[in-house]
């Protein structure tokens, strides 16, 4: 089921507010449980099994293991924990891409490929394993007590706003909340503005953005044109920014509704001033996720080995981030797609984080700020070739093109898609990319501070009736777009 689409808009997510409201305050997470199987199911129905047995699973291992007195049993039943969670994530998404591989091998030696029936990936998996993961972390860490209460720890896992693509909670931050959260009128209308800004952005301008990027990357590259190409890049930049941050958004906004606060995950990626800065932006759960699960720990595990050694010094603390970027980025990149364009685009990013670290970064320090973010959206957007292709030959043939290898350099193509319509969504893009809108409003309300007070009162008034209209506009529009069938999935579902 889609947060866009007329079955949850008008049916699942009325109804689901309706009972939750009404439930008696100690049935209220049982219900939304219930009603996020229900959520999941509707999209395989063979798979709510996994999602099911997954948070079984990670209550009864996390009773053992908190439950565990001694050192080595607790680690046993840790990594038991972390095999339980990555296990069905490495055998579905990347049975395939292994099996390809190793063919190849078997083939240049002579020997017979082997054979593996298709898998097909279950909704959300690569997010709900990577928030099992964290609990099983925190628990082991000491961090927080056990979770005795499956229920609770079930609806952590698979709530539904935050099942299919996160944002990747904390167990620690979801945990209060789920033991005692307040909706109020404020919070609810709130939530409501953000969700209607989440599919504006996915309907309205992700969806438009869609059509020439999708009539760029789909074309046969013997006839498409380096204006085409370019444009198509940057359609496509914008198309995964506002379908990616417009689902982060409406499940925000569905969180907000039930009185659950979901953490943040964009904050204007298209403004960082270096690639580092971009990754303290873009998907900020995955982040802060590979940051403190993957990075933080090799980097500790190599400087303890070195420090023992006697080893340690500014040469090896280079080397540590190295080693440490390089195995985060592999894993960034394999986590998105089992192909070796997705490890491309992770090892690319990483490439730059180590130089940014080893003095690019200093170099950039002295450049004008809008030179720093001109440098960081163009690296950004040619890596987004490498995410977008479907194999790495077909990446390096999108590149030539960009830069006039073989292409037809003329702007003809363009004339057919260059319509009103496109331009304007292009242009609000563009800007709402930015923080314009945002400083617009900071600037407004600034502003109204310095009216007399009925005019104050006057101002404010107008710029909420203002908001009620744009989310009735937004929530009208993107249902006419529905209903004439110009809806899509969201990108990251694939994942």
């Amino acid at each position: 089921m889609l947060f866009n689409s007329l079955l949850f808009l008008y049916l699942f997510l009325p109804a689901c507010l309706f009972f939750v409201t009404i439930a008696r305050k100690d049935l209220k997470n049982a219900f939304l449980l219930f009603a996020s199987f229900i959520f999941y199911a509707w999209g395989g129905v063979a798979f709510v099994s996994i999602l099911a047995g997954s948070t079984l699973a990670n209550y009864l291992i996390g009773l053992a293991l908190g439950n565990a007195t001694k050192k080595g049993a607790r680690k046993a039943w840790f990594i038991t924990g972390i095999l339980v969670n990555i296990g069905p994530l490495l055998v579905f998404k990347y049975t395939g891409f292994f099996t390809e591989n190793l063919n190849m091998l078997t083939c240049f030696f002579g020997l017979s490929p082997l054979t593996v029936q298709e898998l097909v990936l279950p909704l959300g998996i690569s997010f709900y394993s990577f928030k099992a993961v964290t609990y099983m972390v925190s628990l082991y860490r000491g961090e927080v007590p056990v979770q005795r209460n499956y229920i609770d720890l079930a609806l952590y896992i698979a709530f539904f706003p935050a099942v299919l693509a996160g944002p990747i909670d904390r167990y620690r931050t979801f945990l209060p909340q789920l033991r005692e959260r307040r909706l109020t009128v404020d919070g609810f209308a709130s939530g409501i503005r953000c969700f209607a800004l989440g599919l504006g952005k996915k309907v309205l301008v992700a969806n438009s953005l869609a059509v020439v990027a999708d009539k760029a990357f789909d074309s046969p590259y013997a006839v498409l044109s380096t204006p085409l190409a370019w444009l198509g890049l940057v359609c496509y930049a914008l198309q995964i920014y506002y379908d990616f941050s417009g689902y982060t958004d409406m499940a925000i906004g569905l969180g907000r509704m039930f009185g659950f606060h979901l953490t943040e995950n964009f904050n204007f990626p298209y403004i960082a001033q270096s690639v580092k800065d971009f990754w303290r932006r873009w998907h900020i759960t995955l982040s802060n996720w590979l940051r403190d699960y993957i990075f933080l720990p090799i980097a500790y595990s190599l400087s303890r080995k070195m420090k023992q050694e006697r080893y340690l010094s500014m040469r090896t603390d280079q080397l540590i981030y190295l080693a440490a970027t390089t195995v985060t980025f592999l894993v960034c990149g394999f986590w998105h797609g089992a192909a070796w364009n997705f490890i491309v685009w992770g090892l690319l990013h990483g490439l730059m984080m180590i130089l940014e670290q080893l003095g690019l970064g200093r170099l950039l320090k002295k450049l004008y700020a809008p030179l720093r973010t001109l440098y960081a959206v163009f690296f950004v957007m040619l890596a987004w070739v490498f995410f977008r292709t479907p194999t790495l030959p077909d990446a390096f043939s999108y590149m030539g093109i960009l830069f006039g290898a073989g292409a037809d350099t003329s702007w003809r193509e363009l004339s057919g898609l260059l319509s009103p319509g496109f331009i304007a969504v292009l242009a609000i893009g563009l800007a709402g990319s930015t923080r314009l809108f945002a400083r617009l409003n900071e600037r407004f309300l600034q502003s109204a501070k310095q009216f007399p007070r009925p005019m104050r009162f006057a101002a404010i008034n107008l710029r909420e009736i203002l908001s009620l209209l744009a989310v009735t506009f937004v929530l009208a529009a993107a249902t006419l777009f529905i209903v004439a069938g110009t809806n899509n999935s969201f990108i990251y579902f694939k994942f």
